[in-house]
Order: structure tokens, then C-alpha cells, then sequence
């Protein structure tokens, strides 16, 4: 063999194994349901007692006794991304009294965060837990996303929405989407709020699957799914595609040349970056914008939100403005905020973003980490988890996140953590060796 090719160490050589079967498939299939319910049009939401009630937030309330049974029986070792979202939802209820002084949007502000955030979060950590897991749930998911993804493919080439009109038709609640082309091809959206968000969703599944182990329709369909959602026709998608695929290839080649390594992307990376933030005046996020945005109009508008969100934070660093309105000149008329890190400062102050940010960042070393002791096959999976969450996250820079999206998310970083903690330690049940007789040499234990 060529000598620039790295040798992988025996404990780490081999294929996919067959899983072992677990005490209960529950756990799994719970995680499953919860994903499904994500997929559910917005149309058949309900508003009640002034309370906005989804499927899976119904769904996640009564996981919460799951979650806390896992945890007075201590299923899980406590890891510091666990703190770090406890410490951010907290602060959102803060925040949220600070900024409102009303007890009564405190509870809406924090109630919903605390659901969509912290409980989907602890869910997936509860439920998956191990990388045969993932892969069992990879394989429930598969049929679902895939009609999503292909709903969106068939919607931007047909140039005609498709699920959610018959949504609206069955509930009588309108559809929120407006119709624009870009391209030539209407922007798919199938049952997502938002295109950008339908997208952003789809491309996370990518990478995963591309490095799952998975063999057959399950990883043919997870990838196609996967990169269906460029038909989102939204750049934030169609980098995740670009870029997740992009990682995927350069893993491949970090286990075939000794010279190609992550450490070596980083320091790039790295350098990249300062040299573009010291010599560019619009800074790597600017340019970032400019470059990679499909519409100039919309690149600018996003240059625009920075600039003046990150002077609304300056104004209200520790608990930001809710929900109320930002300030901005009379002329930026549109109330959007594609900036979910940022709109996290703005809404809650520096302090909840700062502790989501933070939990993001240490799963992402904490899967890394654990990938390097993990047979071949598993770690590659984990090093699949880790390119989906890093580049969800970069897309977060021009995406804001709601309902189902911003769920999968916190599930995403929920279970990268867990596969990034190892497993806890049981106590072996002591037995006695056998007797030897006299004669004999004592045994040396390895």
C-alpha cells in the first residue's frame, strides 16, 4: 500500500455489524413519532386559551415524563451542553418578564421556548442514545422525509404549492407562503412555514445519512431526501447541501491520505477568516452574504438586519425587547430578522444566545472527541452528526428559526451530545474465581 495512505487501527477496521437488540424499542419509536409530527402543515394548529398548540408540542408536554422518569432513575450522564440549555431557557423567562414586566407573557415567552427548545432537547437525549439508535431511527424517518423532500422537488419544478393548499382546504386556515419564483422554479415548501426552513431541514439529513452505515432504500432515499432541499431554492439549503456534501468528501479522503486531516481544515479555516476579516471592509460575514445569495436584493437586506440588530443588542445587551419591534430606519419597512443567533440577543439579551451558542459549540467537540475511540463505521456516523450540526449552525448566520425547524435543531444538538457522552459505567457483578490448585503458577490478570 502507498505510503500516503493512513493506516486505520485494527480496533477501528471493518464494515457495518449488525446492531444488538435493545431491552425496548420504545425510545426509539417515540423519537420517530415526534419527528413525523414535525412534518404536520402549520394549518392544523390550534389556538387555545390564547395558547398556539402544535402536534408535537402536545407531544412534547407528555414526553416530559419520560424525560424526568430518565432522570430520577439517572439514565444519563449529565453533560455541560445539559447546563448550558437549562441556563438559556431560564434566562428566556427572565428576559421575558424584564422586557415585558407582565408575569402573563413571561409564561407564553418562556412556556413555548421551554417546549420547543429545552423539552425537544432533553427528548432526544433521553431517546437516542447510542449510534444504533440513530440508525434505527434514521431508518423510521426515512419514508417521511422522503415524500417531504420529494413534495418539494415536485412543487418547484410544477411550479404550484401541493400539501399545504389541501391543508388549507381541509381546516379553512389560510396558507402564510407567499408565491415567488427564483430561477424559473417556485420556491417548495411542502409542509414547512417557510422555504428557507424546508430547506435548511431537509439539507441536515444529508450528511448524516451519506455517513450513517445504512445500506439499501434507507440511505438511498435518506440522500436523495437530503438533497432535495435545494428546490427550497434558498441559499442558506443550497450551501448546506454544497458545503455538508463538501465535508462528507473530505472526511472520505482524511481516511485514505496521511497529509489530509481536520486539523489541518481548521488551521485553513482559521486563516481564512482573519485574513478576510483584516483586509475585507465588509467583514467575512458580509461577504459571506453578498457572495453566497441567490438574491441580491436579499443579501443586502441581511447586511442591513446586522448592522442595525447588532446595534438594538448594543441598546439591550442583558435582556433585549421580546418581541417588541426593533429599531431601525423607516425605510427597512419588512419585519423579517434573518439572523437566529443574533434575533436570540435582540429578543433575550447576549446571555441566551451566549449559552445556546456555547451548547452548540461543546457538542460539536464533545462528538468529535468520542468519534476517535469508536469502531470505523460508528465513527464516521459521529463524524456525520457533527458536519449536519456545524453547518445547520453556519446557516443560522442568514436563517430564523420556528416551530418544527427550530425542534429539530435543539434535537440534533440533543443527540450529538448524547452520542458524544460516553456511556455510563455499570457495576459488574462480582463473581468468584475458581479455586486453583496448589501446584500451579497464580494467574497474572491482563
Amino acid at each position: 500500500m502507498d505510503a500516503t495512505y493512513r493506516q486505520v487501527p485494527a480496533h477501528r477496521r471493518g464494515g457495518f455489524a449488525m446492531p444488538q437488540r435493545t431491552a425496548s424499542a420504545l425510545p426509539v419509536t417515540l423519537a420517530a413519532v415526534l419527528v413525523y409530527l414535525l412534518l404536520i402543515p402549520q394549518q392544523f394548529n390550534i389556538t387555545l386559551g390564547g395558547i398556539y398548540l402544535s402536534a408535537f408540542r402536545v407531544f412534547l408536554l407528555g414526553g416530559s415524563l419520560y424525560v424526568l422518569s430518565n432522570a430520577l432513575q439517572k439514565n444519563l450522564r449529565f453533560a455541560w451542553p445539559d447546563l448550558m440549555v437549562i441556563l438559556a431557557v431560564a434566562w428566556i423567562w427572565l428576559a421575558s418578564y424584564m422586557s415585558s414586566g407582565s408575569v402573563l407573557t413571561a409564561l407564553e415567552m418562556g412556556g413555548s421556548h421551554t417546549v420547543d427548545m429545552g423539552l425537544a432537547y432533553f427528548f432526544a437525549r433521553a431517546t437516542i442514545r447510542t449510534p444504533t439508535d440513530l440508525r434505527r431511527l434514521l431508518v423510521l424517518i426515512t419514508p417521511g422525509i422522503f415524500i417531504i423532500g420529494s413534495v418539494i422537488a415536485a412543487e418547484a419544478l410544477g411550479r404550484a404549492y401541493i400539501l399545504q393548499p389541501i391543508a388549507s382546504a381541509l381546516t379553512g386556515q389560510p396558507m402564510p407562503i407567499n408565491y415567488e419564483i427564483r430561477m424559473g422554479l417556485l420556491r417548495g415548501t411542502a409542509s414547512f412555514p417557510h422555504p428557507i426552513l424546508a430547506g435548511i431541514v431537509m439539507a441536515s439529513f444529508l450528511p448524516i445519512f451519506l455517513m450513517s452505515g445504512l445500506r439499501g432504500w434507507p440511505k438511498i432515499l435518506g440522500v436523495i431526501a437530503g438533497g432535495f432541499g435545494v428546490f427550497s431554492m434558498s441559499s442558506a439549503a443550497m450551501l448546506g447541501v454544497v458545503v455538508g456534501g463538501g465535508l462528507v468528501a473530505y472526511d472520505w479522503l482524511t481516511e485514505r491520505i496521511a497529509n489530509v486531516t481536520w486539523r489541518l481544515f481548521m488551521i485553513i479555516v482559521i486563516v481564512l477568516y482573519v485574513s478576510v476579516e483584516l483586509t475585507s471592509n465588509s467583514g467575512f460575514y458580509g461577504l459571506l452574504i453578498k457572495y453566497a445569495s441567490l438574491n441580491t436584493g436579499s443579501a443586502y437586506n441581511r447586511i442591513l438586519i446586522w448592522d442595525f440588530g447588532v446595534e438594538n443588542v448594543a441598546q439591550h445587551p442583558w435582556f433585549g425587547i421580546g418581541y417588541a419591534d426593533w429599531d431601525r430606519p423607516k425605510w427597512m419597512h419588512w419585519g423579517s430578522f434573518d439572523h437566529f443567533w443574533l434575533i436570540s440577543a435582540l429578543r433575550f439579551g447576549i446571555p441566551s444566545a451566549f449559552f445556546l451558542l456555547a451548547a452548540t459549540l461543546i457538542a460539536l467537540v464533545m462528538v468529535v472527541t468520542r468519534s476517535r475511540d469508536l469502531p470505523l463505521h460508528d465513527a464516521r456516523l459521529l463524524r456525520g452528526i457533527a458536519i449536519s450540526l456545524a453547518v445547520f449552525a453556519l446557516g443560522l448566520n442568514s436563517v430564523t428559526l420556528w416551530m418544527g425547524a427550530l425542534v429539530w435543531f435543539f434535537m440534533l444538538i440533543g443527540i450529538t451530545v448524547s452520542l458524544g457522552t460516553p456511556p455510563l459505567r455499570r457495576m459488574r457483578v462480582y463473581q468468584r474465581p475458581a479455586r486453583q490448585p496448589q501446584a500451579q503458577e497464580p494467574l497474572v490478570q491482563s
